[in-house]
């Protein structure tokens, strides 16, 4: 019988996200960070070692440049796609682990979980909540907090699935194009939901 119930939160770039999986944490509410599995792994020395055989210059002694990959995926899908197929099966098997030590409500913050949920054969989400603002608050927001481009901003965006061909496929719209307190109460409303159905 399944002991929890896994929740997969989600969103664009700069599309606010952070800030719902920081108020989950500050409730007590487990979160499963795909970004900082990422990081982990990426400091694995065998790991580093296959990334610059992939993307010679991109580590130096045995540091990730991780700024260059950046520009360097965001702007190539098929450099894109031979770091995704290095990386994504190690992330998964990670949650994977996470997931089954974990009981009762579980997030799983992952940036593309509906581009790889295809991929994810092993993680069952019990409902996808999907962090979302329109387009171009999305570029300005992104532009201010990375201080880059327009360009640079929409190249980024544009590396992921859009946020409108999310909301088809997610169960949860949290809508964070308003104040922080409006997005955070509509979470607060949705946990009162899953709280108040059984587990």
């Amino acid at each position: 019988m399944k002991q929890n119930k896994v929740i997969g939160l989600t969103g664009g770039i700069s599309s606010g996200k952070s800030l719902v999986t920081a108020y989950l944490q500050e409730k007590g509410y487990p979160v499963i960070d795909s970004d900082k599995i990422v990081r982990d792994l990426q400091t694995n020395p065998q790991l580093l070692k296959k990334i610059g055989d992939l993307f010679p210059g991109l580590v130096d002694h045995g540091v990730l440049q991780r700024e260059k990959l950046g520009r360097l995926v965001f702007s190539n899908e098929k450099e894109r796609k031979k770091l995704d197929d290095l990386m994504h099966p190690l992330v998964f098997s990670s949650i994977e682990r996470e997931i089954q030590g974990r009981q009762g409500l579980v997030f799983v913050d992952m940036p593309l979980l509906l581009e790889t949920l295809d991929q994810q054969k092993n993680i069952s989400y019990d409902e996808i909540w999907l962090v979302w603002l329109p387009k171009d608050k999305q570029i300005q927001r992104l532009m201010k907090r990375d201080s880059i481009s327009r360009d640079y901003a929409q190249k980024k965006i544009d590396a992921q699935m859009s946020l409108e061909d999310k909301k088809v496929r997610a169960d949860v719209l949290i809508d964070n194009s308003h104040d922080p307190d409006t997005t955070l109460k509509q979470v607060d409303r949705e946990l009162k939901r899953l709280c108040d159905g059984a587990l």
